[in-house]
């Protein structure tokens, strides 16, 4: 009798303890559901080659306030931890950003980068690679390479003295 009671009680520690497990492998496998992750793609627009140096300044909201300095690694990839946020904006930090001046302030949706890709735009070269999904892609170059212009844009300014006004 006292065997029986012994092996119902053993059999019951190892339901329990079966049960526990299931639980926190259900916990886990639920957290890793809603955890997202994107890759943000660094290309040096004259080379083509990745960015392996660079630090991007990346917020997981409308403002940059708070953002976070990321650095690439070997392959020119930051991979992002999203969490629950629904938009990314990034901002260049050691290299010239390349993207049309209206798109430097972008929120790019995370669902359509996990979903299809995002391929920002190119204002230094003619690179246009095919989006990935999970994937932003960005072009950046040395801040070295961005062009000086031999004369300022404005001949006379209106607060100058050259304008009679």
């Amino acid at each position: 009798m006292l065997h029986t009671f012994v092996a119902l009680a053993q059999r019951k520690q190892c339901v329990l303890i079966a049960a526990v497990v299931l639980a926190l492998v259900c916990n886990v496998m639920g957290y890793a559901a809603h955890a997202q992750h994107l890759r943000i793609r660094v290309i040096n627009a004259k080379t083509n080659r990745p960015i392996t140096d660079e630090h991007l300044n990346v917020a997981l909201r409308t403002d940059q306030i708070g953002s976070v300095a990321m650095a690439t690694n070997k392959s020119g990839i930051i991979l992002v931890q999203t969490g629950t946020a629904t938009i990314i904006r990034i901002l260049a930090n050691m290299y010239a950003d390349c993207r049309p001046r209206t798109e430097l302030y972008t929120n790019y949706s995370i669902a359509d980068i996990l979903r299809t890709g995002i391929t920002t735009g190119n204002l230094c070269s003619e690179a246009k690679p095919r989006p990935r999904p999970g994937v932003l892609t960005l072009f950046e170059i040395p801040k070295k390479f961005i062009p000086t212009y031999p004369a300022p844009p404005a001949s006379s300014l209106p607060h100058s003295d050259e304008n009679p006004n």
